[in-house]
């Protein structure tokens, strides 16, 4: 699932075309100063604003938890409860004697009710009964509650007898329709899942935060004092990764997922068929794809972690050191070698804060905010003996396996594990994937990270040198835009489509809230519901579509900055602006992508003027160290400053 959001985070000075850092940021000077900002010291004394800030949210979050919980235990487990013990009930002929479409008007919209009265026999004596439906809940979705009162009213008027459902252990206990619908199933589900998925979700995270707040200061490390020692998963420098808990998390979606999708698509889908429902069968088969992908996601989990076992990281050095090197290496058995296999690897400082837009204490959001990130491609060669006998190797095996290190150059001035952020505290993870078609592999470690001056025995190039990593950034900057110098200036085109993956993304979750807006205006909901839906999705579907449809053309050089914006090829916009009005240029952050394994930042290289106002240069550039590179590139060529 993917995520958008504008960074606070200012952004830093530009990197020469050799930088070796290949992250942010540059130096110890501009980590100090990173670090010194307004905004994060505030979120970094643990005042008892954070503190109250904390409890806000959660007492916020509490009525979103509570109707989450509560529709799951008051509506969908006793509904699908009794229609589990219905399925064994069985047909009597009963007699209506009152048959109501009873309504209730509330915020603007009407929602149905059937009222019945029947009586009926079973072994000579006589009973009454009144539940007309599964569930007794009136609601707006479909004709079922209309159907139902009409086809009783006509038994009532015509004395035609009707079949109800009787309990045979309990024959007092009878239903007249005990179908399942899946629209309502769908519909409580979302309020569980949104509602409760939400609420329930920040509360947990608020606890998590408010364990950490008692964790030890940071500060610098002094020789023999060794608190990294003292968590279990660091001690013996074999660090475990995420997986096995995402195996269990796959699992347990798959299996809650599939426990309420399946009753309901098998009782459902041939009615909908059978009746050309084509809302409620489409929703089933929606709910049944959904419930395919958290399947494949739990086989897929489980199945990396058979094939590659309990894959351990051991650190070199150990801890990873601030301003020195972070590193590592795993061994992975049973994996041959071969010159095509590659590894991406990042390392990133990052800590999750609560933000708020100032208009309210309700009105916050929680982010993730990365302090620094780097990215480069670790060193693979064949395992040997002996890393067979150093932590965390393969065993005996080892000779069919091969051996994955990396090594990063961390500046000085970032912050160590453990080091309070507000409620919070910073982390320090490593992130290794396979590039290789023929390898899925994907570990997430949490590492451990302190000033203690230690640096790496082995002899490994920084990561961010590696020639693939080099290639991967030219082929993604050339994705995006094309330069051309020219004698005091550059040329920038930004061609149409760029980024189309994720605007495809964009615009198909877009389309899907679009349409439920329009399914759920065909079955009466609230006009508020339907304009919510209706309006999100198509705000999404327009934004995406101009992503996708937009080029961008930049004439910039010491006489001063000419754009121009197209839009299918029609002149949309453009601006003139003189030399003497552009002040510097800079970048800033656009949007951010977070996926369950990394988080990408997408920036844009503007031109500041000198009354306040900004004007792009180009857009899309993924990762701040090719911005740093085209920022620095355009900066040598055009003679303009750049700067934070």
């Amino acid at each position: 699932m993917t995520s958008t959001d504008r960074s606070p985070q200012g952004t830093r000075a530009a990197a020469p075309e050799g930088d070796p850092q290949g992250g942010a940021p540059l130096g110890s000077s501009e980590a100090a100063r990173a670090l010194r900002s307004p905004r994060r010291n505030r979120r970094s004394k643990g005042t008892p604003g954070d503190s109250r800030g904390a409890w806000v949210l959660a007492l916020f979050a509490l009525p979103f938890a509570s109707i989450g919980i509560g529709v799951l235990v008051l509506w969908v487990v006793p509904m699908l409860y009794d229609w589990s013990r219905m399925l064994a009930w069985q047909p009597v002929p009963a007699q209506v004697v009152s048959a109501v479409l009873e309504k209730r008007r509330s915020s603007g919209s009407t929602t149905h009710g059937v009222a019945v009265v029947y009586r009926y026999e079973v072994a000579g004596t006589p009973y009454e009964g009144r539940r007309a439906a599964l569930s007794g809940a009136f609601d707006n979705l479909g004709s079922f509650q209309r159907d139902l009162a009409l086809r009783l009213a006509s038994a009532q008027n015509s004395g035609t007898p009707v079949a109800v459902w009787v309990n045979p252990g309990r024959p007092a206990e009878s239903v007249v329709d005990r179908s399942l619908r899946p629209g309502l199933l769908a519909l409580q589900m979302g309020f569980v899942v949104a509602f409760g998925g939400f609420g329930v979700g920040t509360l947990v995270w608020v606890w998590r935060l408010r364990r950490r707040a008692t964790a030890p200061p940071g500060g610098q490390v002094a020789q023999g004092d060794q608190r990294w020692m003292a968590h279990a998963a660091w001690s013996g420098n074999r660090i475990r990764s995420d997986k096995r808990w995402e195996v269990w998390v796959a699992w347990g979606f798959a299996a809650v997922w599939g426990g309420l999708t399946v009753p309901a698509a098998v009782a459902g889908l041939p009615r909908a068929w059978s009746q050309g429902n084509l809302i409620e069968g489409g929703v089933l088969v929606l709910m049944c794809l959904v419930g395919v992908g958290l399947l494949t996601w739990a086989v897929r989990a489980t199945a990396d972690a058979r094939r590659h076992g309990d894959v351990r990281l051991v650190m070199d050095p150990f801890p990873g050191c601030v301003g020195a090197d972070v590193g590592g290496a795993i061994v992975l058995a049973g994996v041959r070698y071969g010159p095509e296999l590659s590894f991406p690897v990042v390392l990133r400082c990052y800590y999750p804060y609560q933000s708020s837009s100032g208009t309210g204490d309700n009105d916050s959001r929680t982010r993730e905010e990365v302090v620094w990130q780097s990215e480069g491609y670790a060193q693979v060669r064949p395992a040997t003996p002996g890393d067979a006998g150093a932590p965390g190797a393969v065993g005996a095996g080892v000779g069919q396996g091969v051996r994955v290190a990396f090594r990063f150059e961390v500046p000085a001035g970032l912050p160590e594990s453990g080091q309070p952020a507000g409620d919070s505290i910073h982390r320090w993870q490593v992130l290794i994937d396979s590039e290789s078609p023929a390898l899925k592999f994907s570990r997430r470690f949490e590492v451990p990270v302190f000033a203690t001056g230690a640096r790496t025995a082995a002899a490994l190039p920084h990561a961010v040198q590696h020639p693939r990593m080099q290639a991967r950034r030219d082929a993604a900057m050339a994705s995006v835009h094309a330069l051309e110098t020219m004698e005091g200036g550059v040329k920038i085109y930004q061609p149409y489509g760029r980024l189309w993956r994720h605007q495809l993304l964009w615009m198909g979750v877009g389309a899907a809230f679009l349409a439920a807006g329009v399914a759920l205006g065909r079955n009466g909901v609230a006009l508020a519901v339907r304009l919510a839906f209706g309006g999100m999705g198509g705000a999404m579907l327009v934004w995406g579509l101009y992503a996708v449809s937009n080029s961008l053309r930049v004439h910039l050089d010491r006489q001063g900055l000419l754009t121009e914006r197209r839009l299918l090829g029609l002149m949309m916009a453009w601006q003139r602006i003189p030399a003497a009005e552009i002040a510097r240029l800079r970048l800033r952050e656009s949007f951010s992508v977070q996926t369950s394994k990394r988080r990408t930042t997408y920036f844009r290289l503007e031109a500041e003027l000198r009354n306040g106002k900004s004007v792009t240069l180009a857009d899309s550039l993924e990762g701040r160290s090719a911005a740093e590179r085209l920022l620095a590139r355009v900066v040598a060529e055009t003679g303009y400053p750049g700067g934070p």
